[in-house]
């Protein structure tokens, strides 16, 4: 029989009145969870009460209706009322949650759950994966907040890459650990080749039964001790292959960080000719290499390397910010339909390669718009920034004019300690250290980039949506600046 609980929910407000919710929690003996947000809980036994936060908004940042859909759908799932199986693919432990019917969630998880991606097959659907902080000696690196600030500081940025929308969940330890971590235990115990995965859920197990100690522990577990807290979101799309992830043929770190930039988008942006001149080249430039030329095709659209281009600058901007370690390997895609209608460009989708009905007069583009879906390897100090450490942001010659003014904008309000600084410590739970590390890399990246500007070398001319509306304008006609303009 399931739980009854009751959710309770706050409505999103200013900070000071989240601060004044946390303190008459704290006043009650109920506990704060560490960001803050619209908040809805779940009474569980034990007077437990788990809690679901929708992180307060990132200042300045743009969501869509969808991006707040899936939080609110997120903050509804009730894990007393869902099957819950254990992730046995990869590195890092996380918890798959599955809608079925019947209810008998104990007998689902009993049977379906060892099949790994197979159980979804029999479940209703798959709403989305909980993850939860693992740092140990022997385990892969996985930080629960670097998640949710990948997904608000994307939205600041209004990227085109597709970052998964995430919330905050918390959940009562010792039913995680029957639940999930004991069966995920056994069901490892003699696969081969997932020795990480194997310590991951090892390390789980000893911090959600007491046995673990030191700052590892302490970062997921809240509420006393008594729950595991991490992030719920979900992912989709296809893994790219060398042509965007490169080849990776130099080994896991520096090695591999130097073969993604000798990926077409990366040489694109490196090439000083005009944009489209810069694409051709760089698809050619980069099939000299035998293992390139298996995967990226030599027909490959110039439309698409241009787009990638304004990926692969979303991608590593946000990465040497943010000090993700472990992005190469992990950069999808999904198919969508480009088009151009009443001087706008549009995108839906694409369902096949067929063009739509609906579509057929505006002669849409069908390309790969890139997702990073896996962005919890950042943020926690002592992860290596390997965007740094290769200098990704260093001796390009193409930029987008939007990215460069937000960043700009970013760093005046890092520098001044202002409300997206703020935001860090007060909303997304960061420590005082992180948050200064980010507020660095962000001044880093900005002066990096604005000096190149500003002797010339890089060109604000790198605009995807032009190359479809006005092929051919260039950086003087678009009006752009080194300038940061007052928004």
């Amino acid at each position: 029989m399931s739980l009854s609980r009751q959710r309770v929910s706050t409505v999103r407000g200013l900070l000071h009145v989240l601060v004044t919710a946390a303190l008459a929690l704290a006043s009650s003996g109920l506990w704060a969870a560490p960001v803050t947000g619209e908040t809805t809980e779940f009474q569980v036994a034990g007077g437990l009460v788990e809690q679901c936060v929708r992180i307060a908004p990132f200042p300045g940042a743009q969501y869509s209706k969808r991006d707040l859909d899936e939080e609110q759908t997120y903050c509804t799932l009730d894990f007393a009322e869902l099957a819950l199986c254990p992730k046995l693919w990869s590195t890092s432990p996380g918890t798959i949650l599955f809608e079925i019917d019947g209810g008998d969630f104990a007998g689902f998880e009993r049977e379906n759950c060892s099949d790994g991606h197979h159980a979804q097959a029999v479940a209703r659907s798959q709403p989305a994966t909980f993850k939860i902080s693992v740092n140990d000696r022997d385990t892969s690196a996985t930080y629960a907040p670097a998640s949710w600030v990948y997904y608000h500081l994307s939205r600041y940025f209004q990227t085109n890459v597709r970052v998964p929308v995430a919330v905050y969940r918390s959940t009562d330890a010792q039913a995680h650990n029957r639940r999930v971590t004991k069966p995920a235990l056994a069901i490892v115990a003699n696969r081969h080749g997932l020795g990480m995965l194997r310590a991951g859920w090892r390390f789980l197990d000893a911090v959600e039964t007491g046995q673990a100690s030191g700052s590892a522990r302490a970062g997921a577990l809240t509420d006393e001790g008594r729950q595991v807290f991490g992030v719920l979101l979900s992912s989709t799309g296809d893994r790219y292959g060398a042509e965007v992830n490169g080849t990776r043929e130099s080994g896991w770190g520096a090695g591999q960080n130097l073969d993604f930039q000798q990926t077409a988008p990366f040489l694109a942006l490196r090439n000083e000719k005009p944009v489209v001149e810069a694409a051709q080249a760089s698809i050619r430039e980069a099939r000299m290499n035998p293992r390139m030329a298996k995967e990226l095709r030599a027909d490959t659209p110039v439309e698409q390397v241009v787009f990638w281009m304004q990926d692969v600058l979303e991608i590593t901007l946000l990465d040497f910010i943010l000090g993700q370690q472990d992005r190469i390997g992990n950069i999808d895609y999904n198919w969508f339909w480009y088009w151009v209608e009443d001087g706008q460009l549009q995108s839906r989708p694409a369902q096949g390669k067929d063009v739509p009905a609906d579509l057929a007069g505006f002669t849409p583009l069908r390309l790969r718009q890139s997702a990073i879906n896996d962005n919890d390897a950042g943020v926690r100090t002592g992860y290596a920034d390997f965007a740094a450490k290769t200098h990704m942001l260093e001796g390009l010659r193409h930029y987008h004019a939007g990215l460069y003014q937000r960043l700009g904008r970013l760093a005046a309000d890092f520098a001044a300690k202002g409300p997206a600084f703020q935001w860090l410590t007060a909303s997304a739970g960061l420590s005082s250290k992180e948050a200064d590390t980010i507020a660095n890399r962000v001044q880093q990246a900005f002066a990096l980039l604005q000096a190149d500007c500003q002797n010339g070398a890089l060109k604000l001319d790198l605009e995807p949506a032009q190359l479809l509306m006005a092929p051919g304008l260039t950086e003087s006609d678009m009006g752009v600046s080194c300038t940061i303009a007052t928004p």
